[in-house]
């Protein structure tokens, strides 16, 4: 066998697990545009009022958990039928505001309890699961500090599990109060949005299994005491309660049009960041579940396979790499002649290019079911390739650190809440950069080498993936830091008109819409 053979069939190898995932994403789309639009559309009656906890996770959130708190106590929802469970490990002024808020909530009837503890154990894992002993309601709405629910949230939750009696879960669109705050927050709330669509929306009719996401989902108390909570996987918590969950063979419901607002990212760097943790976390969690799972009597062979091809889901970064580089140093080296290359085929350039199609499909379709197709909004669309491209190095870091189980230091997203409307807040600002930074620089670097060449060997389609792949991932290392005194890394502005909008935004949530435009 010749080594070009060797190449191709190594090439074709790895760009199979890609095709299963992004043919998945085809059926998901699919099965999206089934989606009852009417589900939970109008604010439901209930005959019964079942008792409805909300635990919140805190660590020093001064900016944000006030918010939090007054979204609850505007609900619909009868109060003496709510608890509110502040898990809390702060150690800044946040303390006394979460003190002054228990307060608050008991006066206006609602019954609040307080958890704290001397250390941080499994961070926020940890923190939510031995808070969970002060937990007394039937069901438990799991919120981030940055969260705002909406009036009729509870009574939304509640009925979709009143009329799907076998689901352990509900979880809840992501709203997102900055969503126009600059391009990057603009950019993450439609990446969220077609994430939504395609994974959770298209779930719903077929029963797939899907992740749930912390911050935005409700749970049946009795189900998840079952299955362990959350302390085992601190990357990402609520992952591993859907997994566990969907192993017992219970199921989840998404729910469209039940939004419950929180706050985007407004670098880069700090999206990044939170990917490469999820990415990580959902590998880990596949890789130690793996033969509990495939041994499993109450979970389907068909849901077996989705939950393993959604959570390994970060091994297609890989698998990019080695079939891009692999193929573009061949071509350096003359292991094989351009027109042997896999790039060269149409056949297998239409084939692995049919799924960007869906993508872009999709992310309309995110933003029609909500009624936010704007122009600015679509021209968004075609650069979310920008953020998929400059995630591809930390991707397969967090593939290889997941399936090795590696403990990393944990990362919390900054949230400034309502202040970034306001002044600067230094907040955000004393992000280090990574070393794993300087691994994708490298990355990079030989990837323009390899696009230049293979532009130069007539291998077109590897030569502009390797180049878009490469300047992509240089523009987000934001390295103008190390030679910019002071350099914060912000996401672009968005002009002042625009802004404006934004804040118009915020304050149509805090009285009680749902900030949509």
């Amino acid at each position: 066998m010749q080594v070009w053979e060797i190449v191709s069939i190594i090439s074709i190898l790895f760009t199979i697990p890609v095709l299963m995932v992004s043919y998945y994403q085809l059926v998901l789309f699919y099965h999206s545009l089934r989606y009852p639009l009417d589900l939970e559309k109008d604010t439901p009656v209930l005959t019964d009022y079942p008792k409805v906890s909300i635990l919140i996770a805190s660590y020093n959130e001064k900016y944000v958990i006030d918010r939090c708190v007054d979204s609850v106590i505007a609900t619909n929802y009868p109060k003496d039928k709510l608890q509110i469970v502040f898990a809390d490990d702060s150690t800044d002024e946040t303390v006394a505001i979460i003190d002054t808020a228990a307060q608050r909530a008991q006066k206006a009837g609602i019954e609040s309890a307080i958890f704290r503890r001397p250390d941080r154990d499994n961070f926020k894992s940890g923190s939510m699961t031995l808070a969970m002993s002060l937990v007394t309601g039937v069901y438990v709405l799991q919120l981030d500090s940055d969260s705002r629910i909406l009036e009729d949230t509870i009574i939304k939750g509640v009925h979709a599990f009143q009329t799907h009696p076998d689901a352990s879960f509900v979880s809840f669109r992501v709203g997102h109060y900055n969503r126009y705050f600059n391009y990057i927050t603009t950019l993450f709330a439609i990446s969220q949005d077609q994430g939504d669509t395609i994974s959770k929306m298209g779930s719903y009719l077929p029963n797939f299994p899907f992740s749930g996401q912390g911050g935005y989902i409700m749970y049946n108390c009795t189900d998840i005491r079952k299955v362990g909570l959350w302390s085992e996987h601190i990357e990402i918590d609520d992952a591993k309660i859907s997994w566990n969950l969907y192993s017992a063979g219970t199921r989840g419901i998404y729910l469209s049009n039940a939004r419950i607002m929180s706050e985007d990212p407004e670098t880069l760097e700090i999206w990044k960041k939170r990917a490469y943790q999820i990415q990580k976390g959902w590998t880990k969690i596949a890789s130690v579940y793996f033969k509990k799972t495939v041994h499993s009597k109450d979970i389907s062979f068909r849901d077996k396979f989705v939950l393993f091809l959604t959570y390994l889901s970060p091994f297609t970064n890989l698998s990019w790499i080695i079939t891009s580089f692999l193929s573009g140093f061949s071509l350096v080296f003359g292991w094989q002649a351009p027109s042997s290359s896999v790039f060269s085929n149409p056949l297998y350039v239409i084939i692995v290019s049919l799924p960007s199609v869906v993508f872009y499909l999709s992310a309309f379709y995110a933003l029609k079911v909500q009624n936010i197709v704007t122009v600015k909004n679509l021209v968004m669309i075609p650069i979310l390739t920008y953020a998929s491209a400059c995630m591809i190095i930390l991707g397969a870091i967090a593939f290889i650190q997941g399936i090795f189980r590696k403990k990393t230091p944990y990362f919390k997203t900054p949230k400034t809440g309502d202040k970034k409307f306001m002044k600067s807040v230094d907040y955000n600002k004393e992000l280090k950069i990574w070393k794993v930074s300087y691994l994708e620089l490298a990355f990079s670097l030989v990837g323009l080498f390899l696009g230049a060449y293979s532009l130069y060997a007539g291998v077109w389609v590897l030569g502009l993936s390797m180049f878009g792949f490469s300047i992509l991932t240089i523009k987000s290392l934001n390295l103008s830091r190390l030679f910019v005194r002071g350099h914060n890394g912000g996401g672009g502005q968005i002009p002042a008109k625009d802004r404006e909008i934004a804040m118009q935004t915020f304050e149509a949530i805090e009285s009680g819409s749902s900030g949509i435009r």
